[in-house]
């Protein structure tokens, strides 16, 4: 056995330890959060129908969480649900992957001139600035009423700010490890693949899941604006027709895909950063 080897081994045997003690602590932490969020969320559904039972809320302005399944129950049976989210689902999924990871991908190639990033920071600043509300009417006239201008519209929502957030994360890599690798005559792509892009990923990461809720966002404002079907289709239409049940049903299903969505980020943040862990 070599020198590295009994050092890797020792390393390894030291490393273990720990790990095995605190990941059932980590597993009953995580356990014991879940239930009091999920405690919190049925204590609050079920003061929310007593007191919509008893008369203390107003059903008209509030509706009550058993109007709201009935809702849900009937947009599953006759399909409209499925619709509405397969619908939505695909404005957000391109457009995420088109505004997030393409805004990822560009800040991250910005790390290659510091001079086209100073100066374009004023521009990615105002761009940035610009509330989404204002120019969905816009999209929706350049790029018509159906899936493109949706499209545009979430991309346009994710894109600063991935971009913003994986250039910081490029900036941040130590600047010892691009000097030795400097040192031993690596290029700068060289630098940039096995430096930058691995050590920006926690950056590039975090910017992913602050999107999930602004792409979202992104689509039901396109939708409120020209739509026939979709989630925020749903939810323009009963807020038009004083329906606050299929308001609130819109909303729900509004809160369940960001939490789909932000599932699948972290399934993909665990298999990128798997070496990150180790």
């Amino acid at each position: 056995m070599t020198a590295i080897q009994i050092e890797e081994a020792a390393t390894g045997a030291v490393r273990t330890a720990p790990e095995r003690r605190t990941r059932p602590r980590s597993s009953r932490r995580r356990s014991v959060l879940v239930s009091i969020q999920i405690a919190i969320v049925v204590a609050f559904l079920a003061a929310w129908q007593l007191g919509a039972s008893a008369g203390w809320i107003s059903t008209f302005l509030f509706s009550s969480p058993g109007q709201i399944v009935t809702v849900l129950a009937q947009n599953v049976g006759t399909g409209e649900l499925w619709t509405d989210l397969g619908v939505t689902a695909q404005e957000v999924l391109i457009g995420f992957v088109i505004g997030a990871l393409g805004g990822s991908l560009l800040g991250l190639l910005l790390w290659y001139s510091r001079f086209v990033a100073d100066l374009s920071a004023p521009f990615i600043t105002a761009i940035g600035s610009i509330p989404v509300l204002a120019v969905a009417p816009m999209m929706i006239i350049w790029f018509g009423t159906g899936l493109v201008s949706k499209v545009v519209i979430v991309a346009f929502s994710c894109v600063i700010v991935s971009l913003t957030n994986a250039y910081r994360g490029a900036q941040k890599v130590d600047t010892d490890l691009l000097d030795l690798m400097r040192s031993f005559g690596s290029s700068k792509t060289q630098a940039f693949t096995k430096a930058i892009v691995p050590g920006a990923m926690s950056w590039v990461i975090a910017g992913l899941k602050l999107n999930v809720g602004f792409a979202i966002i992104g689509a039901v404002v396109g939708e409120f604006i020209s739509s026939s079907a979709g989630v925020g289709h749903t939810i323009v239409t009963g807020s038009s027709s004083f329906a606050m049940n299929q308001v609130l049903a819109g909303v729900v299903v509004v809160m369940a895909m960001v939490l789909v969505f932000g599932l699948l980020i972290d399934l993909l943040e665990r298999v990128l950063l798997r070496w990150d862990r180790r």
